[in-house]
């Protein structure tokens, strides 16, 4: 395994807090674990806003839910298949908000991660069942532990995380090729963290 990773910045940040996704695949709990997603899509969505209207923040004072900043971000050009998968994650997140003791079914995971599958991306990236999440660290005792985290022997919620990230791979690719078609200028800063 190579030490080496990649941070990234600038105004992705909010984006790829590194925190957020060690938390998504540490915490039990599936509602923490979907609603920091969902969090994290929030922020894909005002980036995509703010960015392609030039305005530093399009929903500052006020507040505005998901649903309505996903239908003005899909008035603003993002696509109908990015669309339907944010949608789809908001369904589920808006189930495990309004049903007390909700759980994740088999049946969402296998329609979100075909719609991710599926999205057109000039990304790179493996389809959702055969990618692997790597997390090292130390023990509560101070020992160093590594875990693999693979589709076959995951639960709903390590598998929502899997598919979280190809999603995540694929938008951030999708939205760079569009900012640059669109001369929007972005920043994403690469630092080696290693």
């Amino acid at each position: 395994m190579n030490d080496d990773h990649i941070a990234v910045g600038g105004d992705f940040n909010r984006i790829f807090d590194h925190k957020d996704y060690l938390a998504m695949i540490s915490i039990p709990d599936e509602a923490t674990c979907i609603l920091r997603g969902h969090l994290i899509l929030e922020e894909v969505l005002n980036l995509w806003s703010s960015k392609t209207t030039n305005t530093e923040d399009l929903y500052a004072g006020i507040y505005v839910s998901f649903k309505t900043k996903l239908v003005v971000s899909r008035n603003l050009g993002i696509s109908e298949e990015i669309f339907s998968v944010l949608d789809k994650v908001n369904d589920i997140r808006n189930k495990f908000s309004h049903r007390k003791g909700y759980q994740l079914e088999n049946s969402q995971i296998e329609s979100l991660k075909t719609k991710v599958d599926n999205l057109t991306s000039s990304a790179l990236t493996q389809k959702c069942e055969t990618f692997n999440v790597f997390v090292g660290g130390r023990d509560e005792h101070g020992n160093p532990k590594e875990i693999t985290y693979t589709w076959g022997s995951s639960d709903n919620r390590v598998r929502f995380v899997l598919i979280f990230v190809i999603l995540m791979l694929k938008i951030t690719s999708w939205i760079q090729s569009e900012f640059i078609s669109r001369g929007i200028e972005y920043s994403i800063i690469s630092t080696d963290n290693s």
